[in-house]
């Protein structure tokens, strides 16, 4: 990492620890930021569920960025009433033990990863219209024979669009990597997307995740469509016709 994403994380995600070796300094990709900088190789004693944090940041960030890039490029131009705000911003944390349950929070969500507005009026008169909620990971859907979603996640999305009467999309960013050895950084490779009520609709069973302690949902990869076609979906305002069903039918949570 850079010196100041190791001190980022030292205070903002290791409860002020610091390293326990550090190593040679290069220039490289930073294991954070994602930039090309002086970079030094510093060491942890971390447990894996913890490392499979660390290294997740990176990839948060880039595809948290993919999205709003993708939005002014192919939204905005044409669409300029809708605007999309980011609602939860990927941030560093320390481990803290939840008063509630994963289930119990859900219900009691207000946003998603970033929420769609549309100008009604004025320049200040906005309307909430749907949710996005942002999934990233290596595999390319088109590829895939199921995707995956942790049980907790697909909650989170049916407690905030039941709670807010607001319908979600669920956005699929596929990342990549690009090497300066020994060093490397995340890309995003492409986006796919489907909406809560077409994703639940292709659902095939619910089981542990291999090697974790936590059940996650298994769905038919058919339920996502590129993005290409995301712009049709909107110009013939899709969101609405969701919205009406999700009233109608509430999800249920798992």
């Amino acid at each position: 990492m850079c010196d100041r994403c190791a001190v980022r994380v030292r205070n903002e995600a290791m409860n002020h620890r610091p390293p326990i070796h550090h190593g040679e300094t290069i220039n490289g990709f930073c294991g954070l930021c994602n930039e090309l900088l002086q970079v030094t190789s510093r060491h942890y004693f971390v447990c894996p569920f913890c490392w499979n944090v660390l290294v997740a940041y990176q990839k948060a960030f880039v595809a948290a960025k993919a999205i709003p890039l993708y939005w002014a490029q192919a939204i905005a131009p044409n669409m300029a009433n809708l605007r999309l705000t980011e609602t939860e911003v990927p941030y560093l944390s320390s481990y803290a033990r939840k008063r509630k349950s994963k289930k119990v929070a859900a219900a009691e969500l207000q946003f998603l990863d970033f929420i769609v507005e549309e100008q009604i009026g004025g320049e200040l008169a906005f309307e909430s219209r749907f949710h996005i909620e942002l999934k990233a990971g290596p595999g390319n859907i088109d590829a895939m024979s199921e995707f995956q979603l942790d049980i907790n996640d697909s909650n989170d999305i049916i407690g905030v669009v039941n709670l807010t009467h607001l319908p979600a999309y669920v956005f699929h960013v596929q990342l990549d990597h690009e090497y300066l050895p020994p060093t490397r950084r995340t890309v995003a490779a492409g986006i796919w997307f489907t909406d809560i009520v077409t994703l639940l609709e292709n659902r095939i069973t619910v089981r542990r995740r291999r090697g974790e302690q936590k059940d996650a949902g298994y769905y038919r990869p058919e339920a996502f469509r590129p993005i290409e076609e995301f712009p049709g979906r909107l110009a013939e305002r899709q969101y609405e016709q969701l919205g009406l069903a999700l009233l109608d039918r509430p999800p249920v949570m798992t």
